[in-house]
């Protein structure tokens, strides 16, 4: 026993011993840029704040953009930076988005070095399907996406103006103490409800008040069923968000769906009303799947 426990005293020096010789790698540095998404709008249009980055084929992790990223490679090196967003608004929910092709790029790489500047691009992917014509969505020209008046008060309804618009045109929701409560749903939309295809919303808005989103799930034979979605927090300037929508769409099972966004003026636990108006801007409202 001692004989053998001599020899591993013996092994384990040799391999410290060893360690110690082999020299540190020093990595290289990615310097990537923010994403230029070719499409309508622009990277304007778009909010795609990290890269997700592989390097000759290997995962190194998601990025905040612009990012100087550490890689043990040398020479010739392919890059794969896939844009990404955070799901449903959450900073804890990062993902690919997968609607957007990936940047694929070879770059030569040098040991403790940074590389030129990579400026990632990026468009929808051809298999992507909008709901609705993209021109539509954004208010701006004659043939808008059409919502119409789901609650109770004749005296409450939406406009569509340039002014404090996104870009141009949009879609403002507005309650006071005369009028403290607006529901509106969309035209409809047909989408996929398999699970296996995915179904996003990407929507702008500014909102200086609490509103909801609702899916309506509707047959034919003029059934109705709602499903509450997200609950918005007020922002004071104008903000993109990815919704996933592919879980509510299973759980509904409908032939057909519409968007429906409520908006509440707030109260108090005494019931009295704690803001005396509020406004929702909507713009960029895209439904698109596979």
């Amino acid at each position: 026993m001692a004989k053998h426990f001599r020899y591993l005293v013996l092994f384990l020096t040799a391999l410290l011993g060893s360690c110690k010789d082999d020299p540190e790698q020093i990595p290289a540095y990615l310097n990537i840029q923010k994403f230029t998404v070719n499409e309508v709008g622009s990277a304007r249009f778009q909010e795609i704040p990290e890269v997700w980055v592989y390097v000759n084929g290997e995962f190194l992790g998601d990025y905040t953009l612009p990012a100087l990223v550490p890689v043990l490679a040398s020479g010739d090196t392919e890059l794969w930076l896939y844009p990404g967003i955070k799901e449903n608004g959450n900073p804890a929910t990062p993902n690919i988005y997968d609607f957007l092709y990936r940047y694929v790029k070879g770059v030569q790489l040098k040991a403790g070095e940074v590389s030129a500047p990579i400026n990632p691009t990026t468009s929808y992917k051809s298999e992507s399907i909008f709901a609705w014509p993209i021109e539509r969505t954004t208010f701006d020209g004659n043939s808008n996406v059409q919502f119409e008046d789901r609650d109770a008060d004749l005296g409450s309804t939406y406009t569509i103006s340039a002014s404090d618009g996104f870009d141009g045109r949009s879609l403002f929701i507005a309650v006071d103490s005369l009028h403290p409560q607006i529901a509106i749903a969309s035209e409809s939309a047909d989408l996929p409800t398999s699970g296996e295809r995915q179904t996003w919303l990407e929507l702008h808005r500014k909102n200086d008040v609490v509103f909801r989103l609702s899916l309506i799930g509707y047959d034919l034979g003029g059934s109705e069923k709602q499903y509450p979605v997200y609950e918005f927090n007020p922002v004071d300037s104008w903000k993109k968000i990815y919704i996933n929508l592919t879980d509510y769409l299973s759980t509904s099972r409908h032939s057909k769906h519409r968007l429906y966004f409520q908006v509440d003026l707030p109260k108090n636990a005494n019931g009295k009303y704690t803001q005396s108006n509020g406004t929702v801007g909507l713009d960029n409202v895209r439904l698109v799947h596979f």
